[in-house]
């Protein structure tokens, strides 16, 4: 079953500097460790478990999915969703004509711990439109900051929705009912003045549209079809864009 957002994938050209900029800007960032693929990266985690990772490679890895991102200015270049069950998600989406392949990964943390997930990607076309799933193997409390490297400055406290720039509207609606199986809802995002093709996983929102927005113009010219702009649960309402990436800190009603 899919619980919910995991993470945003930001991918940044220069760690460190990414990692100042996120402090700057309000953010706890734990670095996160090294990868085999020959990235590295460190990790912004929100009290209801999803988290931002910080990603950048640390040699050329051409043949890495995210890699084509790189020298087209980056920004937030994928979506993740966790799973409690990837053999059987991933046989359940394909039954409904997504399909998705499952590997091994993993990352050595700075102070020598190694962790480990299964995870599923869709074929690269569909890179950015169709989220990655993952499940770990070791202990996910292992794998995200948790607790007080949870709390933030900026008084961030969680993700509320990821919007998702597409170049057709009808046909990522479909690639998104055959992952979630449920339909989602038209509806209109005062915010932005569009309409959004909203689907919901867990306690997050997952927002579709197809343009009418510069913001949602610029990603597809630049980087294609993926996620734009990301709502952030916070104490305080603000713009924040860091890089190419565009988040929204807005009130958490309580």
């Amino acid at each position: 079953m899919l619980r919910q957002i995991d993470h945003l994938v930001v991918l940044v050209e220069d760690l460190e500097a990414a990692i100042q900029a996120y402090h700057e800007a309000g953010f706890t960032v734990v670095r996160g460790g090294e990868h085999p693929t020959g990235t590295h990266n460190a990790l912004i985690g929100f009290a209801d478990g999803s988290y931002l990772e910080l990603i950048a490679f640390r040699e050329p890895n051409p043949e890495h999915r995210w890699y084509r991102y790189l020298e087209l200015g980056g920004g937030i270049v994928d979506l993740c969703l966790l799973s409690d069950d990837l053999g059987s998600d991933v046989e359940q989406i394909g039954a409904r004509g997504v399909t998705l392949r499952i590997s091994e990964g993993s990352r050595r943390r700075p102070d020598g711990v190694t962790i480990a997930w299964k995870g599923a990607t869709p074929p690269d076309e569909l890179t950015g439109l169709v989220p990655f799933l993952i499940e770990d193997v070791t202990p996910r409390s292992e794998r995200v900051p948790h607790g007080q490297q949870a709390e933030h400055a900026n008084g961030t406290r969680g993700l509320a929705e990821v919007l998702i720039a597409v170049p057709d509207l009808s046909h990522a609606v479909e690639l998104w009912r055959a992952v979630t199986a449920t339909d989602g809802e038209l509806v209109h995002d005062a915010e932005l003045g569009i309409a959004v093709h909203r689907f919901v996983v867990g306690p997050h929102r997952i927002g579709l549209a197809a343009g009418g927005n510069p913001l949602l113009v610029e990603r597809l010219e630049r980087l294609g079809p993926g996620p734009v702009l990301s709502r952030l649960w916070a104490w305080t309402d603000a713009e924040v864009v860091l890089g190419t990436a565009h988040f929204q800190l807005r009130r958490l009603e309580v």
